[in-house]
């Protein structure tokens, strides 16, 4: 069978450059509480006339005001300038109290190693963790747990997937192990069965998206779960979603197609 490739990923990828640690971000805010102070802000939906000012902008949230306000027809530049005064007034110094206990294990509190974004979601911008190389590694002590998963693609996905594999060009994907709703795209329906390295686990799916350096990144307001619980898993055989009656999302970074077939029904 030859194959070949035309998108590798579905939907857009996001740029890694717009994360950062609470710390770096709590510095940033910094930087713009000063320019605040002078009269120097955002306020109104316009940015006031200063040098910095734009240049912080265009370094942190260039995509944001300028790329996604052309994809999502109710997003516009004013609200995320809006979000920006609010994010350097308010919501950065509240992140760690909000998210902390999610990224606690046995040895460790992941907190201050968390790369975080905001990215728009479902009509809210909204912040997003990146699952580099030194997240996963301390999440799960190593780049490479092996696990075995399932993947709904289109046929093409398919094509695109063994393409990647065969150039060993290899980038995050969204798998899982239990599904207990139909998967809602008609189009994908092709089951594929992968091997590949853990990137993250989770009980239920977290919208997590691709980033340009091939990695995923995770929405961190779908890290609550029913009862109380964390979304996030550390052991993949214990990575239940029934709870939600969707299907869990388990990230991978696939080395392998073990199998697949056409589940096609029209």
């Amino acid at each position: 069978m030859q194959l070949f490739i035309d998108m590798e990923v579905r939907g857009f990828l996001h740029p890694e450059s717009c994360f950062a640690t609470i710390a770096q971000w709590e510095t940033i805010a910094k930087e713009f509480l000063a320019l605040q102070k002078k009269g120097k802000d955002v306020r109104g939906g316009m940015i006031d006339q200063d040098p910095k000012l734009a240049e912080y902008i265009m370094r942190w949230f260039s995509f944001q005001l300028y790329v996604e306000t052309q994809r999502y027809n109710l997003l516009t530049q004013k609200n995320v300038l809006d979000f920006i005064e609010d994010f350097v007034n308010h919501r950065v110094w509240g992140l760690r109290r909000e998210f902390a206990s999610y990224f606690k294990t046995d040895n460790h509190n992941l907190i201050d190693a968390v790369k975080i974004a905001y990215f728009y979601s479902r009509g809210d911008i909204e912040p997003y963790f990146l699952l580099d190389d030194a997240f996963v590694t301390g999440l799960y002590g190593s780049t490479s747990v092996h696990v075995t998963t399932l993947h709904w693609t289109t046929k093409q996905g398919l094509y695109n997937l063994a393409d990647s594999l065969k150039n060993n060009h290899t980038y995050a994907l969204s798998t899982f192990t239990e599904q207990h709703k139909e998967f809602f795209r008609r189009e994908s329906n092709m089951l594929v069965k992968l091997e590949g390295t853990l990137r993250g686990a989770f009980r239920s799916d977290v919208k997590s998206f691709a980033t340009d350096r091939g990695n995923r990144a995770v929405n961190m307001h779908r890290l609550a779960f029913p009862g109380g619980g964390c979304n996030m898993c550390l052991d993949i055989n214990k990575c239940s979603g029934k709870q939600t009656s969707l299907w869990n999302e388990i990230i991978i970074k696939p080395t392998k197609i073990i199998d697949y077939k056409n589940t096609q029904k029209y």
